[in-house]
């Protein structure tokens, strides 16, 4: 039984070692999971922003409630790309509107990986009035 001992006593702090050298990876890991699920976020966000932007263009000629419809995303930053021009836009023609935005890290290390990223999305819908 003394060997066992000694045995024991000689790995008593291998599992704390482990578990300081694993845990920097372990959290940049969980970080990276965080930067992908706010990326996602952000994608639906920006669809959403692109969907209600066509609407609002397709109702009403004014480029103010465009822009308008899209803050209603929460985005910030956005860069709206709407086609034809109000001038141009008739009943029944298509409207087409397109957003880009470059998303900020939320995460120090971790958000390096979505600022390399420009989200995009495009809408189109008939303009309906007259």
């Amino acid at each position: 039984m003394y060997r066992r001992a000694d045995a024991s006593r000689a790995t008593d702090g291998q599992s704390t070692v482990e578990f300081a050298l694993l845990l920097p990876v372990v959290a940049f890991m969980l970080a990276a999971l965080f930067e992908v699920a706010m990326l996602l976020s952000d994608d639906a966000r920006v669809a959403y922003a692109a969907r209600e932007a066509a609407r609002a263009a397709a109702v009403d000629p004014d480029e103010e409630a465009v822009e308008a419809a899209a803050r209603r995303s929460g985005l910030e930053e956005l860069v709206l790309e709407v086609s034809p021009s109000p001038v141009m836009r008739a009943q029944g023609e298509p409207v087409t509107v397109r957003v880009a935005y470059k998303p900020s890290g939320r995460l120090p290390l971790a958000g390096l990986l979505s600022r390399t990223f420009t989200l995009r999305a495009e809408a189109r819908m008939r303009i309906e009035r007259p």
